[in-house]
């Protein structure tokens, strides 16, 4: 009985939510050479898509485009692409003349062009630096973030939401890593895991010498994986962001969707009169 106690508590420990710090990632950095920002953002599209943590996204997403009069999404912070084309293909049964536009601050061109290219004209991307915080496209009423909010100071997130509720736009919001001492320690699976799969990433000579040789690559991912961890925001501190009007005017609806390697945490914003 001792030993399960022991063990329940240091379960407990592990799942305790950490106090939230701002550190720096150093993907978010002017100075990251793009060979290495573009390696970090390929491998978490590889591990997001190959391990279909995005499946479970996809009733959260068709909820949102429920009401919208015509479908055009706008994913905000895109990286390499993530899972979008997987998403667009899901979601083109339902909604077949959806459209999605990738954009990002640090646009990842070539990745973007060879998703545009293969999607036969259902996802297109902007090619300019684009801020989360303000931007608008008039075409367009649904954006969504996925795994990107953590890269935000309070101040910004404010911002963010402030623009699209001041639109009356639907936003969708994922997460997958949580503020948890367990979290903080899965991270370390990262080192072999690059390892594993940088091979398949179509990597430029100075990818494979900073992977291998000299492993910077996966130093950085597990770095910015750990700083992710502590800067994810919980449900409480997103609510605590929006004023009276915001929760008012809108529907938020929080929760995880499963996965049997690690949940999907989610936040979706709904005007409660369509002007989508």
């Amino acid at each position: 009985m001792l030993d399960l106690e022991k063990s329940i508590g240091v379960l407990e420990v592990g799942m305790r939510i950490l106090p939230r710090l701002h550190l720096f990632e150093w993907e978010d950095q002017d100075f990251c050479p793009r060979f290495i920002r573009d390696a970090l953002t390929n491998y978490l599209n590889c591990v997001w898509c190959v391990g279909q943590f995005y499946r479970g996204t996809l009733p959260i997403i068709r909820k949102g485009m429920q009401g919208m009069t015509h479908h055009r999404v706008v994913d905000l912070c895109s990286g390499g692409g993530g899972a979008i084309p997987e998403i667009s293909r899901a979601l083109s049964e339902d909604f077949p003349e959806h459209t999605f536009v990738l954009s990002d601050y640090f646009p990842n061109e070539s990745a973007f062009e060879q998703i545009a290219t293969d999607s036969e004209g259902r996802i297109d991307y902007l090619s300019t630096s684009v801020d989360a915080r303000t931007f608008e496209d008039q075409t367009a009423k649904m954006y969504t973030m996925f795994l990107a909010l953590h890269h935000f100071t309070p101040e910004d997130v404010t911002e963010i939401l402030r623009t699209r509720t001041g639109n009356g736009d639907v936003i969708a919001i994922f997460e997958i890593q949580q503020r948890t001492v367990w979290d903080l320690f899965l991270m370390f699976a990262h080192i072999p895991l690059s390892w594993l799969v940088m091979p398949f990433l179509r990597p430029t000579a100075l990818q494979l010498l900073f992977t291998y040789l000299i492993p910077v690559i996966p130093l950085l991912i597990v770095w910015d994986g750990m700083v992710s961890t502590l800067r994810t925001y919980s449900k409480d501190e997103i609510v605590g962001m929006l004023d009276e009007s915001q929760q008012a005017s809108y529907t938020w609806e929080f929760g995880r969707v499963f996965h049997p390697l690690h949940s999907v945490s989610y936040c979706l914003g709904m005007p409660n009169i369509s002007k989508v």
